[in-house]
């Protein structure tokens, strides 16, 4: 399973999907309903998970647009069970466990007597038992150890009971990079898809890995660019943006880019990241603006107006990881990948 949930993390889903599919996926994993049936009426026919799961009035379109969903509530199952009847289909179900998460899913005990209460329903088809890690990506393995083996007990108890599920899935993108046995009849990657660390501490893991694989690597999927749109020459003193959060201690030559935090770029980032200009990494300078924010290329008499800037991305011999940006902004590469707005232009090459 595909995981192009949140617009394919950033980067669109429809370009992502047909790319993921192409690559051999045998299904998708979306977040919500609507993002499920936005790849349905772009001509999207493999089948399509919503793991979050659904309210119950979003049951007709769930059916309608033959999308199957997370469930983990007997009332969703029984207006499942009604609306496909009414609307004469059947609707494919996922039944989530709660291994340790504490988000959503079933208590492992009361499981065999849920997945009887379900296969009684009409209309409805089990899928696949799943659950979801709290912690895979920690360097200390115990939790999800002990996540894996209450999840295969949970299977061992279907088994006893003579249920036949179809598939069991628990392996995240950290799970595939870190636990070879969380990989039952189906994974799950997501980030990694994406080029980019699930969590920064799993740099050597992938290392690691590369070393013993050499067809093994981790390839980011996006470089985020733009353009400088002026340069101003500012004496020493002068202030920068919003709150002089920055003072030139010099005289400068400051560079504005028409990228803000509406576009993604984290106000959180102000005076803590860098830039790539010419192959060279410069600092960002001021408070990052809604739609601009400022650079500072004094030491590069060679910048021009139009030169190309890479936010995050390789320009010449540097690069800069969306990881790294994450960093800077005391989060995860999900969030930053993620939070690249619409209006942010996309240009897919092959």
């Amino acid at each position: 399973m595909a995981v192009v949930k949140a617009n394919a993390y950033g980067h669109g889903a429809l370009p992502c999907t047909q790319a993921v599919l192409d690559a051999g996926a045998d299904t998708l994993g979306v977040g919500i309903v609507s993002e499920g049936i936005e790849l349905r009426e772009q001509g999207i026919q493999a089948p399509i998970q919503v793991l979050v799961g659904i309210f119950p009035d979003e049951a007709d379109d769930l059916i309608q647009h033959n999308l199957t969903t997370t469930l983990h509530s007997r009332s969703l199952a029984e207006t499942l069970s009604q609306r496909a009847g009414h609307l004469g289909k059947e609707v494919g179900v996922h039944i989530k466990v709660d291994t340790g998460m504490g988000r959503l899913g079933i208590v492992p005990d009361q499981l065999p007597a849920w997945v009887e209460f379900i296969a009684s329903l009409k209309n409805i088809r089990i899928e696949s038992i799943f659950t979801h890690f709290s912690s895979a990506d920690n360097t200390d393995p115990s939790f999800t150890l002990k996540q894996i083996q209450c999840f295969q007990t949970s299977l061992d108890r279907l088994k006893k009971a003579k249920f036949d599920i179809p598939l069991a899935h628990c392996a995240n993108s950290a799970a595939l990079l870190q636990f070879p046995e969380s990989q039952f009849s189906l994974v799950r990657p997501g980030i990694c898809l994406y080029g980019a660390l699930p969590a920064p501490g799993l740099g050597p893991v992938i290392d690691s890995l590369t070393a013993k694989n050499s067809q093994f690597s981790l390839l980011p999927v996006m470089q985020w660019k733009t353009r400088i749109l002026a340069i101003n020459s500012l004496p020493k003193g002068s202030p920068v943006s919003y709150g002089q959060t920055f003072v030139t201690q010099r005289d400068s030559r400051i560079a504005t880019l028409p990228v803000g935090y509406a576009d993604g770029l984290e106000r959180l980032l102000t005076n803590r990241m860098q830039v790539l200009v010419r192959g060279h990494k410069v600092p960002q300078v001021g408070t990052v603006c809604m739609d601009m924010c400022m650079i500072d290329v004094t030491d590069s008499a060679e910048v021009q107006e139009g030169d190309e800037v890479v936010l995050f991305g390789q320009q010449g011999k540097e690069r800069i990881t969306v990881d790294e940006m994450a960093a800077q902004a005391g989060t995860l590469s999900y969030e930053i990948l993620c939070g690249v707005g619409k209006r942010v232009p996309r240009i897919y090459l092959p």
